[in-house]
């Protein structure tokens, strides 16, 4: 055993002056994490919002009531509007700098009282899709409400058009009385068909618990955590397998392997450098993903040792790949054509949740896949105690069987004269 933790040992230290190996390990996967992330919006999700540019030429009370609804309160956080004048809205708009430029003329307000055609005019940002599209919607919306206004008090909109009769400055008290009577009146007769509305609707949330799994499954950074994780231990399990030609390319292996602790120690001390590199990047890596996503910690220690015990196991498959190979640089053009198909079949680049029906049933019988299913099942604390016992069981017993045969392999290769 001595033997085993110095060999051991002496590789960590050797990664410890190579920081960068282990960083471009680990970079590549957090980069990746980093956006993916970004672009979902993280734990909550991105919320769209249109920037309006309102150019209101008119200044009525109508034109200022208009700009007030495309407000951010007014409209749920989905539009915010800022007045401007035409010129400089259109620079702006130009630069990229707003969602839409929306300019109101002189004469909206007694054109909508009046119902006579007037043309809001609305230049929309052309890199931009989907939020033009919400302000226009929001804007058709608003003259269909004109319109059905006009078919219920249009007569006395148009009254109020005209302004006072007679010159003077207010209406008569007898004229803003008959139209709240009659405004009242619309109101009781539509309540039949409004209150209570025909159609209800009942928000039911389902189970306390199944809620809460639901809402950590569908969750982005829950989605994208496991998979990057397994990203980076294959991207390790790579370069780990690369050690026995390094240990070749520094003049030590042979004097290993003619050392009277022999082939078995040795193979034995790579596996524990290689569990112990994996424990360590998948704890940091955990630990950050477990305090953003505000995962339960106590499933933190089964799902460390999964991760430690998976990405061992997968360097003693690229370690028996690349141990065929005829020289070193053979070996790691030999491990990266298998790194890309198992990243891209077995879950470790597209999320299983995104992948269609067929790649997702490959993904359980490629190495990677598997341990990533079973990942998530702990995770999730979804594994029993018996199952989970049979899981760490295979697991261990398939990275012994790759250990051994890696080690007659070994002897094969570079046992020689």
């Amino acid at each position: 055993m001595g033997f085993i933790w110095i060999t051991a040992l002496k590789d960590l230290r050797r990664f410890w002056r190579q920081p960068l190996t282990l960083a471009v390990w680990v970079g590549i996967p957090l980069m990746v994490g980093v956006l993916m992330i970004s672009l979902f919006g993280g734990r909550e999700g991105p919320r769209p919002q249109a920037y309006v540019l309102v150019a209101d030429e008119d200044d009525s009370f109508l034109s200022g009531a208009l700009v007030g609804m495309l407000s951010q309160e007014a409209a749920g956080d989905y539009v915010r509007a800022e007045r401007v004048t035409r010129e400089v809205g259109r620079a702006r708009i130009e630069k990229g700098d707003g969602t839409a430029l929306l300019i109101i003329p002189a004469g909206f307000g007694e054109a909508v009282l009046r119902e006579d055609s007037c043309t809001l005019r609305l230049i929309t940002n052309p890199s931009q899709v989907i939020l033009p599209r919400i302000v226009e919607e929001g804007l058709s919306i608003v003259a269909d409400g004109s319109f059905y206004a006009h078919r219920l008090v249009g007569e006395d909109l148009r009254r109020f058009a005209d302004g006072p009769p007679g010159g003077a400055n207010v209406f008569a008290d007898s004229t803003v009385a008959e139209f709240s009577v009659r405004v009242n009146r619309l109101s009781d007769r539509l309540a039949h068909y409004l209150n209570p509305p025909l159609i209800t609707m009942e928000d039911a949330p389902p189970p306390e618990e199944d809620a809460e799994t639901e809402s950590v499954t569908t969750n982005a950074g829950m989605i994208f955590l496991p998979t990057l994780l397994f990203m980076a231990l294959l991207f390790m399990a790579q370069g780990l397998g690369n050690e026995y030609w390094e240990e070749d390319r520094l003049n030590t292996l042979r004097r290993v392997l003619v050392s009277p602790r022999g082939v078995p120690a040795f193979v034995g001390a790579k596996l524990l450098a290689a569990f112990a590199l994996m424990l360590c990047v998948s704890l940091i890596a955990l630990a950050a993903g477990y305090a953003y996503l505000r995962l339960d910690w106590s499933t933190l220690p089964p799902v460390l040792l999964w991760a430690g015990c998976a990405g061992t196991a997968l360097t003693t498959l690229f370690t028996l790949l690349q141990l065929f190979a005829a020289s070193q640089r053979a070996a790691h053009i030999l491990g990266m054509s298998l790194l890309f198909p198992l990243m891209f079949l077995g879950g470790s680049f597209f999320p299983v949740e995104v992948m269609p029906d067929w790649m997702a049933a490959v993904t359980r019988w490629t190495p990677n896949g598997w341990a990533l299913m079973w990942f998530k099942r702990i995770m999730l604390a979804e594994a029993g105690p018996g199952p989970l016992a049979a899981a760490f069981a295979a697991l261990l017993a398939g990275t012994l069987v790759l250990a051994i045969i890696c080690g007659w392999r070994l002897r094969r290769r570079f046992a020689r004269g």
